[in-house]
């Protein structure tokens, strides 16, 4: 049977996001989106995260129920084996309260949901290095349901994957792309300094620069400085047969989580539908919230830092005829 991506199919979209403490979910208006990944994965102090107050992840799914929403939970991206027992009990309350599903970046926590959590779905994050079709062949082997795959990928590459294997993809479509984690935080030798401790040093907006060169530093997590867009090539997406989509917003405003995805939900729709204008009211809000400008990632086998539309007026504009489209 042939896995080859469908051109349009009928399967509902998901736009879906992060979050990672109480506050800021209660404080995030959520319309736009249909799932939420609840917890920060690069840092247990991080304020108030999720993965380390049981209690608040438990509120935090009822919350996402109520308002009718497919509630996800995060895992580290880097965990150690002190993290096991606080991981265990994020399961534990993940499968108790009914999660949706849970994300995990690691084999061996991989394993522990399948071993001891068999009734939960679990998607395989970014940090998993997920290359190839074997890769995902052999997570589907402990129970992985939805893949997101590595960051480096180009689209091209990844539509590869899912026409061998036909497993679902989760494509980050916006916000900042994460490129790495370190066991230290960097940030902490700045506490004296700045005259601000942790754990409050990661909630300011940080940048390293150098030029049009830019990182953003959420603490032990290190995130791109531009945007990852991909407004104009939504059609690509969904004519690729993806159909689970995410903007990162775990270091974000409440005001950039909903006001980014009513505009890609309204761009979605159009896509959809088969219209490919663009409304520059849209462009309007994700520059408004772009502080460093926007890139495409290495979705087209570029640097991570550069854009390319394909509107004439767009930076680094190519007009192409995508295969998939016809």
């Amino acid at each position: 049977m042939s896995h080859e991506p469908r051109a349009m199919s009928q399967e509902r979209i998901e736009l879906n996001t992060s979050i990672p403490n109480l506050r800021d979910l209660k404080a995030s208006d959520l319309s736009a989106y249909d799932a939420v990944y609840l917890g920060d994965i690069f840092c247990r102090l991080y304020e108030g995260n999720f993965l380390e107050r049981p209690e608040d992840l438990r509120q935090g799914l009822h919350i996402l129920r109520d308002r009718g929403k497919r509630a996800y939970v995060a895992t580290y991206a880097a965990p150690r084996n002190d993290f096991l027992p606080r991981i265990r009990k994020s399961l534990e309350v993940a499968a108790a309260s009914g999660a949706d599903a849970v994300e995990v970046h690691n084999l061996g926590i991989l394993k522990i949901a399948h071993d001891e959590f068999p009734g939960l779905p679990v998607h395989v994050g970014g940090f998993a290095n997920v290359y190839t079709d074997a890769g995902v062949e052999v997570l589907r082997g402990f129970g992985a349901v939805r893949f997101t795959p590595n960051y480096e990928l180009s689209l091209d590459e990844i539509r590869e994957i899912t026409a061998t294997c036909g497993a679902p993809m989760e494509l980050l479509v916006h916000g900042k792309m994460p490129l790495g984690i370190s066991d230290y935080c960097f940030l902490l030798d700045y506490e004296e300094k700045w005259g601000v401790k942790c754990p409050d040093l990661c909630q300011k907006d940080l940048f390293l620069k150098q030029g049009d060169w830019a990182m953003k530093s959420v603490g032990k997590g290190i995130l791109s400085g531009k945007d990852v867009c991909m407004l104009e090539h939504l059609p690509r997406l969904l004519a690729d047969g993806h159909r689970h989509f995410r903007i990162e917003t775990v270091s974000e405003s409440p005001a950039y989580r909903h006001e980014v995805a009513a505009v890609y939900r309204q761009a979605f729709a159009h896509a959809a539908d088969g219209a490919l204008e663009q409304d520059q009211g849209w462009w309007d809000v994700v520059r408004a919230h772009a502080r460093n400008g926007l890139c495409n990632g290495f979705y087209f086998g570029k640097s991570g830092m550069d854009y390319a539309g394909i509107r004439p007026e767009a930076p680094g504009s190519f007009l192409t005829i995508w295969p998939s489209m016809g």
